[in-house]
């Protein structure tokens, strides 16, 4: 991985000849205008950072974390951010002609007045983004992909590539019931193994990936663990999200493991509900072993 500590060491670098910046991390650097047109910035990290106006044309930004930075005006034509993190991303006026944003994750992004034309929308995540006035036409999804249920697909003029695109809605199925209030459930009635905790927690971590991605669903897992020995033990994979438990599986928790662990998914759940506000509907009740919501 090529080290930069700032936008101006880029820039030379880039007008040195320079192309291959994978895996670079310059959150909330400022690189207005900067012209760095077929650059591999794959697994880059640009949270938070000034991209205004900059020319980006058919770079590589796949798997990249760009959540909540400002791409408004920027050149991104025929950019490769196939699974790209653009939570609560600003692309204003944007560029994205033919860009190839499989799988990507625009929840709650600004994409007002974007360019989309011609796009690759297979599988991308449109939970909560503002598409007022993007141009959409010969935009490519499948039926993977997801957009709000005030969403008009047919007036956007996007083309079908396999069946029709889901709108988000709570599904007629098991997740539906998350809507209504939770049982009260008697914990003390319980009797949980260290294995079902992480049956739970790993299905929660499957979900943060898809919809949050894993660095904020790994620090989301982190920051709402109890600050207590016990839960020490169980430690959270950043690259994956994935917990796992140093210690016997079999172990059976007590009943203040099993409420302190409770709090732990609550919190978990609260944190991913604020990036996203549809996550708890995702949760299968199933994998649940005590009410988080």
């Amino acid at each position: 991985m090529v080290q930069i500590s700032s936008a101006q060491e880029l820039q030379e670098k880039y007008q040195a000849g320079e192309r291959n910046f994978q895996g670079i991390q310059l959150r909330r650097e400022d690189l207005h205008g900067l012209n760095l047109q077929g650059v591999n910035f794959s697994g880059a990290d640009f949270t938070e950072a000034n991209l205004r106006s900059v020319n980006l044309s058919g770079a590589n930004l796949q798997g990249a974390y760009l959540n909540e930075a400002d791409f408004s005006s920027a050149n991104l034509e025929k950019a490769n951010l196939q699974g790209a993190s653009l939570i609560k991303t600003y692309l204003i006026k944007t560029n994205l002609q033919g860009a190839n944003l499989d799988e990507a994750l625009c929840t709650g992004a600004i994409l007002t007045r974007s360019n989309l034309q011609d796009a690759h929308l297979n599988g991308t995540y449109f939970n909560g983004a503002d598409l007022t006035r993007a141009d959409l036409s010969n935009a490519k999804y499948n039926n993977k992909t997801r957009f709000d249920v005030s969403f008009n697909l047919v007036k956007a003029g996007l083309k079908k590539v396999g069946e029709v695109a889901i709108a988000v809605s709570p599904a007629p199925t098991q997740k539906a019931e998350l809507e209504t209030p939770s049982p009260i459930v008697d914990l003390t009635t319980l009797s949980l193994t260290v294995e079902d905790l992480l049956l739970m927690f790993n299905h929660f971590s499957e979900l943060g990936n898809r919809y949050l991605g894993n660095t904020m669903t790994s620090r989301y897992i982190q920051s709402s663990r109890p600050s207590l020995e016990w839960f020490e033990k169980f430690e959270v994979n950043r690259s994956t999200a994935k917990v796992t438990y140093k210690g016997n599986l079999k172990d059976k928790l007590s009943i203040a493991q099993i409420e302190l662990s409770q709090e732990w998914a609550k919190k978990f759940v609260k944190s991913c509900t604020m990036i996203f506000k549809d996550f708890p509907k995702m949760i299968e009740v199933d994998q649940l072993v005590f009410p988080v919501i």
